[in-house]
């Protein structure tokens, strides 16, 4: 069945059950990707998934129930069971979305672009052969490339419900990755990079792989630093991949739960006064831009910070009704489950250092490239335990990489530390736009 057609057979299901609360999800996801080594293809994956998810709403209790086929029988047992699992439920505060008025068409949000669909195998594969050249020409203490890929992906969502709602949104992307391992006198580093954009640009693409072979290069010779309480700089791609682990605490959801240690805090100072982060669904070309959430309420810019005070929590239609207001627009649904609290793309406003003009402000600090995992990250306590790699830098000249070393602290204690931003946002596809990061006083540990 067409996914037009399986829309209405679920619309004219709700008829014959008189069912007045029925929403769906209609998702299809599809990437190509071709993974090269040693000068050969190794593997093209190649991939199509689908499934309709439905959600009804019968006396304030959900039910939900999914599909990948869109066949009659598979779409009537779920609307059936979604039926079934709607009446084994507690209330809940939930209350479908009436469809909003002047909605813009997804379009305008810059982030599908259809010549992308016109890649092909070969195309990839051409890239990633000169992605992986470059990988090996560019250092000769290179003993291998490990991972190297170049892929383009695109998926399709649509949200309807008997009410009258109904929004289509596609997206698209294309991108490559590399992992070069390098040893020299018994060092061994592997440096990593990726690239990932809505245009096509075999160019930029081709030298992902020497830039992944120069940050291994650069780490080579790595030694470990003395401990202690130390300003610490984080680049434009560990800033947003830290902070990320914490945003979690913004959810208004989260809080009711006794999940974020922001609960009672509105209004209170929880950063430097320098800081504002906002969440902006409607940035041209972001990774979470949409003009409606999963219930198909409008999204809107909401401010979580502003002048270093806590400003707002993020709510769907139920963890809102809870608190006695208004849903933000931050309802996640994939067609597999039910609603999560989500952001779209979270912003904060550039400062005026680059990154050099950052570590050359203290006398010493240790700078951050990379991040080694985040099991040792609490997004309830904002604890931050975390291995990582990096420079040390004496009056803003790199002495020499680091490694085995921790770093250690508290989300809501780092908030109040930043002394200083970075001019510019890490350069790939995201939804995190965070700046580089100067911190005063977290503590290291080698």
């Amino acid at each position: 069945m067409e996914p037009e057609a399986a829309v209405d057979f679920v619309r004219s299901l709700a008829r014959e059950h008189r069912e007045k609360d029925v929403d769906l999800v209609l998702e299809r996801q599809e990437s190509l990707a071709v993974r090269v080594h040693k000068g050969r293809v190794e593997k093209v994956d190649q991939s199509t998934a689908r499934g309709l998810g439905i959600r009804i709403v019968n006396e304030g209790r959900t039910g939900i129930a999914f599909t990948e086929r869109l066949e009659t029988h598979a779409l009537e047992q779920a609307f059936l069971a979604a039926k079934e699992n709607a009446t084994l439920l507690d209330p809940t505060e939930v209350v479908m979305a009436e469809p909003p008025a002047d909605i813009p068409h997804a379009g305008a949000l810059g982030v599908y672009n259809p010549e992308l669909e016109s890649l092909t195998v070969a195309d990839l594969e051409a890239a990633a052969l000169e992605m992986e050249s470059r990988a090996l020409q560019a250092d000769s203490r290179v003993t291998a490339v490990s991972r190297l890929a170049v892929y383009r992906s695109a998926s399709e969502r649509r949200l309807v419900s008997v009410h009258g709602v109904d929004y289509r949104q596609r997206q698209n992307s294309v991108g490559g990755y590399c992992q070069a391992l390098l040893e020299e006198n018994g060092s061994r580093k592997s440096g990593s990079y990726f690239w990932n954009q809505r245009h096509w640009d075999p160019a930029a693409i081709a030298t992902v792989g020497e830039t992944a072979t120069k940050r291994g290069a650069d780490l080579l010779g790595a030694k470990p630093i003395a401990g202690g309480r130390l300003p610490v700089v984080l680049d434009p791609d560990c800033a947003p991949d830290l902070l990320s682990f914490f945003f979690g605490s913004f959810s208004g959801e989260a809080a009711q739960k006794g999940r974020s240690r922001l609960k009672g805090k509105l209004g209170q100072v929880i950063a430097d006064e320098a800081i504002d982060l906002e969440d902006d669904p409607h940035r041209r070309g972001a990774g979470g831009s949409s003009y409606l959430d999963a219930e198909g309420i409008p999204t809107r810019r909401i401010p979580l910070i502003e002048s270093g005070r806590f400003a707002n929590f993020l709510y769907h239609i139920e963890s809102a009704r809870k608190e006695g207001t208004q849903s933000t627009g931050h309802a996640g649904r994939g067609y597999t489950g039910g609603i999560s609290t989500t952001s779209h793309n979270l912003v904060m406003p550039l400062g005026n250092e680059s990154l050099d003009d950052l570590t050359a402000i203290p006398e010493k600090c240790l700078l951050v490239t990379e991040l080694e995992g985040g099991a040792g990250c609490n997004s309830l306590s904002g604890d931050i335990s975390i291995g990582v790699q990096g420079f040390w830098v004496e009056n803003g000249r790199r002495v020499h990489p680091v490694d085995s070393v921790t770093l250690a602290g508290n989300f809501f204690d780092l908030l109040k530390a930043i002394r200083a931003r970075g001019n510019a946002y890490q350069p790939n596809l995201s939804r995190r736009f965070i700046p580089a990061l100067l911190v005063d006083g977290l503590v290291v540990s080698s």
